[in-house]
């Protein structure tokens, strides 16, 4: 470890005694009011010396590294920087929408957000065509066909042809999900569908929409509403806390202690009064927390093994990261220990992959924990699509 960083500090002293050395007396007067806003950009920008590209789960560079940032591919596409504008390429590495946009952000449902050099926000489909009449000047992703847009007074949504959801702005407002919308009026939260026809009212101090209920807490009760918005819990489930669902149950917690719940509210069983807390950890398995750290449950309240660690994160790939002190290793989905507690740190399995820290930098180990991608790059990210983000140094 003391290698890597002293070697990381070398570079870090190269490059502030070349940027020393270098004229700064920049070629263009920013403060010139007749320049555009790409000419204003562009006498600022400085192209990163150490250029982005990706590698595949063998560790080979799958697509040169010709870029200044770089995204996740998403829906076979990636957004890259080159030269300060961003377009997008495939998995092959081929351009497919030309660069020309000041900022990208990643496709969903065949929908990109792209900002040009006049700061304004448009949608493009996988053929670079823009589908909405005027650019708009603050604006999220396109969800279900609706853009949550941001004012100085409020949020709104409005569709691809300009039109807007609500009459009223509103003080909060999350993505559209399962068709579904929670937004916040004068403190207090509620429902509504994509044509802007509420489903629960604004009365509610919080609300989550799952992907068949929606949990709502009003006062200190949580309640449980179906898609539609009707009420599933009753008088007599009574819970002041319910987590999240997986695989259509949850935990909640009533007077008489930790339960398990169905999507309709109904009580399935109860769990072990040592448990303390209970949340999804992906699959079937649940994560507990008891005196003295944590453990893994399955969904029928069987513990999986009476191992206690300090932490566990979520499942992903089929193993999840746990902590034994100040390392990390890796459980599989049966509680055992897959790759035991030896890194400093750590991230989840992603296509088979996963990266840890090393003595010499960050790596990747396979699911038997054998290092199969050596630290050789200067900064790395997760596989996705077979692919990883990289940086080069190349002095």
């Amino acid at each position: 470890m003391l290698q890597f960083y002293k070697c990381f500090l070398s570079i870090v002293i190269i490059s502030l005694m070349m940027g020393c050395l270098m004229d700064t007396e920049p070629s263009v007067d920013t403060m010139d009011e007749s320049l555009s806003e790409e000419e204003a950009f562009y006498a600022d920008y400085e192209p990163s010396e150490m250029k982005f590209g990706y590698i595949n789960t063998a560790g080979q560079l799958a697509i040169r590294d010709l870029y200044d940032g770089v995204r996740e591919f998403a829906e076979g596409l990636a957004a890259v920087n080159l030269g300060g504008k961003w377009g997008y390429i495939d998995l092959f590495g081929q351009t497919v929408i030309n660069h020309e946009y000041r900022s990208a952000f990643a496709f969903k449902e065949g929908i990109a957000r792209v900002q040009d050099f006049d700061k304004k926000y448009w949608f493009i489909d996988k053929t670079g065509k823009r589908l909405n009449e005027e650019g708009f000047d603050q604006a999220y992703d396109c969800i279900d066909g609706l853009i949550r847009v941001m004012t100085v007074r409020g949020y709104n949504y409005i569709s691809l042809q300009g039109d807007t959801l609500l009459p009223d702005l509103c003080d909060g407002a999350r993505d559209f999900k399962n068709g579904l919308a929670v937004v916040r009026r004068f403190g207090l939260s509620g429902v509504i569908d994509p044509k802007g026809e509420q489903v629960l009212p604004y009365e509610f101090r919080s609300v989550y929409i799952e992907d068949n209920v929606i949990r709502a807490k009003e006062a200190k009760v949580y309640e449980l509403y179906s898609l539609t918005g009707k009420k599933l819990t009753t008088a007599a489930d009574q819970y002041s806390s319910i987590s999240g669902f997986q695989n259509g149950k949850a935990v909640a917690e009533s007077a008489a202690g930790l339960v398990m719940i169905s999507e309709d509210g109904k009580k399935l069983f109860p769990l072990d009064s040592k448990i303390q807390r209970a949340e999804p950890a992906g699959g079937s398995i649940w994560r507990i927390i008891v005196e003295g750290g944590v453990q893994l449950m399955s969904e029928d309240g069987t513990l999986l093994t009476n191992q206690v660690h300090d932490q566990i994160f979520n499942f992903s790939d089929g193993l999840a990261c746990y902590a034994e002190g100040e390392k990390w290793g890796y459980l599989n989905e049966q509680g055992e220990v897959q790759i035991p507690a030896s890194y400093d740190l750590i991230w989840d399995f992603k296509d088979g992959r996963a990266r840890v820290v090393t003595q010499r930098g960050i790596g990747f180990v396979d699911k038997t924990g054998e290092l199969v991608i050596p630290p050789i790059f200067f900064e790395v990210k997760d596989f996705d699509n077979g692919l990883a983000r990289v940086q080069i140094y190349r002095g």
